[in-house]
């Protein structure tokens, strides 16, 4: 089963998206908790990757299990494990052809700097 999640995250205590050897990365502890739950090596695929200390409030990802459980109940489930600044908002069930990174038909990003006048 392909299952599509929408998360939201805030960035600031990871170095980015990606999994990494020597730093933390918003799809380790997704994968982690995801192991926890299916009890499988589940790899997540996202439609894109944020750096270090950015945000995201819409990013989708997929993952493939073997699981029979309802795409719902995975919602439920990961955000019981995650840590609260990364929430999945949606997760559903996807024909086996859906692909986060390649079916995506957009992406937005946003820039939002701040700094201190002194």
């Amino acid at each position: 089963m392909i299952v599509k999640a929408l998360v939201s995250y805030d960035g600031f205590n990871y170095a980015g998206w990606q999994k990494q050897e020597n730093a933390l990365g918003i799809q380790q502890v997704i994968e982690e908790a995801l192991y926890k739950i299916t009890k499988e090596n589940v790899d997540v695929v996202a439609s894109g990757r944020t750096d270090a200390g950015v945000h995201a409030f819409g990013q989708v990802f997929h993952f493939e299990t073997s699981k029979n459980v309802p795409a719902i109940q995975y919602e439920r489930a990961l955000n019981a494990l995650l840590p609260k600044d990364i929430r999945i908002l949606k997760t559903e069930e996807m024909p086996d052809d859906f692909h986060a990174r390649f079916s995506a038909v957009g992406k937005r990003y946003d820039y939002f700097c701040s700094y201190d006048i002194k």
